[in-house]
Formats: C-alpha cells, sequence, structure tokens
C-alpha cells in the first residue's frame, strides 16, 4: 500500500505511457478518473459503459502492466460508472457560451459524445491532440472520410475543447462554401483589410469544414494560400475536413496540396458493427430512451455506412413509439424504418472488386495484378471467393476479371478462403462485414 493519493499514482502511470511512447493510449486514457487504489486495486471513473467496455477492451492490460510499474506491485484495474464533473471554468460560463456562439459551435458535438472504435482512432486522438496543445500539435490537421462518418463533429469538438480551456482563444469555425462568400462579399465592399484581420489576425483556431469545396475556386484558393501561411506561420491552429485526400480533390493548386500535407493527414474510416451499435446506444442514452440490445443491433445490421443516418434511424423510430406508445421491438423498427433501410441487392464483380479494394485499403488494379505480398494476395483471394459465392460468374470469367488470371488460380483462391474462414475467426468476420456492405448479408 502506498502513501500516494490516487491521483499521485495515476499520474505517474500516465506518465511513465508517455514515456513508452503510448500517446494516443493516454490521450483516452485521460478521460478516466481516479477514485481510489486499495489493496492492490486501482478504481477508475467512467462516463458511460460504452467507453468502459472499450477502454476495458483495448487497455486494461496496459493499465495494470503500467501501474505495477508505477507501484511496485502488482495492480487490478476496476472501472466505476460516475458523472463526468463539470470543468472549472477558466471564465465566467456566460463568457464561454457566448464565444462559442459567435464561433458557430454546437454544444453537444464534444469528445464526450465522440464514439471512438477502431475505424476512428487516429482522427479523434489527433484532433484531440489539437485541442490540447492547439497550433503546436499536428498543423495543420486533415481529416478526411465519406458523409456523415463524424468530421464535423471531430471540428467541433476540438474548437469546444479549446474554449473550455481558455474561453479568451478566438477560435472561427466554417465551411469552404461560407469562407468563399464571405470572401466574395469582402472583395465587393472593399472590407477585405476587415476580412484578412478576421482570418489572421484574429484567429486563433481556424476550423474549415468541406475543403475540397475550395477545388477550381482560383481566387479564393489564393487567399486561403495566405491565409493559411500566416496562421501557420505565427503557430496558429488549422483543422480541415475533406470527402477525400488533398491529391483527390479536383482543381486544388499543388501549393495548397503539399501545405495540407505539412501536418497529419488521417481518416475516419466507415464504422463497423460493433461501433454502429455502440453509437445507436449512445444516443439511446443521451435522449433517454430505453433501446433493447436487440433493436440496436438490428439498426446497426441495417444502417451500415453513416453515422448520420444511424442517428437519423434512432430519432425516427424514437418518434413512433412516442407518439403510439407502441413498445420498441425489432418488428415496430422493421415496419418504421422500412423506407430507409438498404434492400438486398445484386451484386457483380466489378461491386466486390470496388468494396473488397475500399475494405482492405488496397486499389484495385492491384487485385488485378500479380503483386504477392501477403495483404494484397489475401485481399485478392477473399474478393474471388467472393465474386464466386456471390455471383453466377464462372471460374475463368472471374480469372479474366482479375487481369487474365486461370481459372485453377480462382478455383485455389476460393477454397483457401473457404478453409482458413473455417479456423479464422478474424477472416470470418471480414468476410461477414463485407456482406454487409455488399447488402448480401
Amino acid at each position: 500500500m502506498l502513501s500516494k493519493s490516487a491521483d499521485n499514482v495515476w499520474a505517474d502511470a500516465l506518465s511513465s505511457l508517455r514515456s513508452k511512447g503510448a500517446v494516443y493510449a493516454v490521450s483516452q486514457l485521460e478521460r478516466l478518473t481516479p477514485l481510489n487504489f486499495q489493496s492492490g486495486t486501482f478504481r477508475l471513473g467512467v462516463a458511460d459503459r460504452f467507453f468502459r467496455d472499450w477502454v476495458d477492451e483495448h487497455y486494461r492490460k496496459l493499465l495494470e502492466e503500467a501501474l505495477a510499474t508505477t507501484t511496485g506491485s502488482p495492480s487490478q484495474v476496476e472501472f466505476e460508472i460516475v458523472e463526468t464533473p463539470p470543468q472549472q471554468p477558466l471564465a465566467p460560463q456566460p463568457k464561454v457560451a457566448e464565444v462559442r456562439a459567435q464561433a458557430k459551435l454546437n454544444e453537444k458535438f464534444t469528445f464526450a459524445t465522440y464514439v471512438v472504435a477502431d475505424s476512428n482512432q487516429l482522427p479523434a486522438a489527433a484532433a484531440h491532440a489539437v485541442s490540447e496543445n492547439p497550433g503546436r500539435a499536428y498543423n495543420p490537421l486533415f481529416i478526411y472520410g465519406g458523409t456523415g462518418l463524424g468530421k464535423t463533429h471531430l471540428l467541433h469538438a476540438v474548437g469546444n475543447k479549446v474554449l473550455a480551456r481558455n474561453p479568451q482563444a478566438r477560435v472561427v469555425y466554417l465551411s469552404s462554401e461560407e469562407f468563399t462568400n464571405q470572401f466574395i462579399e469582402h472583395v465587393r465592399d472593399g472590407r477585405m483589410t476587415e476580412f484578412r484581420r478576421r482570418f489572421r489576425d484574429e484567429c486563433d483556431v481556424l476550423l474549415i469544414d468541406d475543403i475540397q469545396f475550395l477545388g477550381k475556386k482560383q481566387e479564393t484558393q489564393n487567399e486561403f494560400f495566405y491565409t493559411f501561411n500566416a496562421l501557420h506561420q505565427t503557430s496558429k491552429a488549422v483543422v480541415l475536413t475533406s470527402d477525400t485526400v488533398p491529391a483527390e480533390i479536383p482543381g486544388l493548386e499543388d501549393r495548397l496540396r503539399s501545405r495540407f500535407a505539412m501536418g497529419l493527414i488521417t481518416d475516419v474510416q466507415e464504422p463497423d458493427f460493433e461501433m454502429r451499435v455502440a453509437i445507436v446506444k449512445k444516443k439511446a442514452d443521451a435522449d433517454q430512451v430505453d433501446l433493447p440490445d436487440s433493436v440496436a443491433h438490428f439498426i446497426a445490421r441495417h444502417v451500415q455506412k453513416n453515422v448520420r443516418e444511424l442517428e437519423g434511424a434512432l430519432i425516427k423510430l424514437t418518434a413512433v413509439h412516442s407518439l403510439t406508445k407502441q413498445p420498441i421491438t425489432e418488428e415496430l423498427a422493421a415496419q418504421v424504418l422500412k423506407d430507409v433501410l438498404p434492400a438486398k441487392r445484386a451484386v457483380d464483380v466489378d461491386s466486390i472488386q470496388r468494396e473488397v479494394a475500399r475494405f482492405y485499403k488496397v486499389a484495385v488494379e492491384e487485385l488485378k495484378g500479380e503483386r504477392r505480398t501477403k495483404h494484397v494476395s489475401q485481399a485478392r483471394q477473399v474478393a474471388m471467393y467472393l465474386c464466386r459465392t456471390l455471383t453466377d460468374a464462372s471460374f475463368p470469367v472471374i480469372g479474366e476479371k482479375f487481369g487474365g488470371k486461370h481459372h485453377t488460380t480462382v478455383l485455389t483462391s476460393v477454397r483457401n478462403i473457404e478453409s482458413q474462414r473455417e479456423t479464422d475467426p478474424q477472416l470470418k468476420r471480414e468476410i461477414a462485414e463485407l456482406h454487409e456492405k455488399l447488402g448480401t448479408s
């Protein structure tokens, strides 16, 4: 039993993890609250059961090793769900609210309400790091991904956290379209000095959504280039979101592409099944809706690509429940959501190749090529297996679609995957996830 307080033991454990390079882990574990440390058991407070389960799965072993190193004896971690204590404002709260409103930030979009999983760990950790150390960590931070995956949520979370830590910080949030419109208006009215003062001199953190819409807008790009340089040179933070990587934004100047690559470029991927369930359950808890697990699983199985659609499906279901007083069941969900649930669809070889390439993060041309690295070969064999099991294409036809492979190569690949999936749980999960993405589950 150490004389150190739980707070001191916790601080030493986090410091130990930082020294070992576990920066992302620390950024997540800092959300826990040390409660007490007795008889080798360290109790930590968590905000909700979803974060508790996620930390338990991913970080229990790491935590217990760090605590053992810190205390000099074996330590066991236990979690307790507690209300997150309100942060002490650095200035009167009305001032914070006023600044947040002026910055057009949604107070509900915080790191506490953002569900973190494997598909978004890096962008979430990077955004958190920027909010803790704006202008010095990952500057600029460029987050890309499909529609409705939570990119805007992270932008607002950065702004809200910055203001919570320092209400005097000057945070500017807007879309690239709004930036363009304001630029045009100020040019028209001869007020460019005012425009540049707002975005350069009077801005500590610039948050721009959908930066891809700057493409092909030459004059706006030129102004944004100089705005970016002015902020970056004075260590002011810039966080950008896009639906694609800078290199693939049509009409974007090379000098802006290179600027965006100066910091960190990271993507938000489509949520897997477990994350979709967690999102639905967390939204239900926030809305004080008693959502059965079976219904959460039903929604997660059928709404797969978009966090926004997941939340929309839950809102529609709970609205009908509230109005009609019918119990929330899978049957009610199927009835209410029949217009938004995707129907099973026929797939072809081309669509399978595209989905598998996206899933394994390889190019379709690599699936068709001769490259034999383990990762590409596995993706190619899975694609061939799905083509054979989900379409009427013969082995020779599939071989032709994969760059002229011999039909025996396809046959061998299909048999390999059939055999592997019986003994490899990870592969079995990947194939199930691909069935979901292809709408064939």
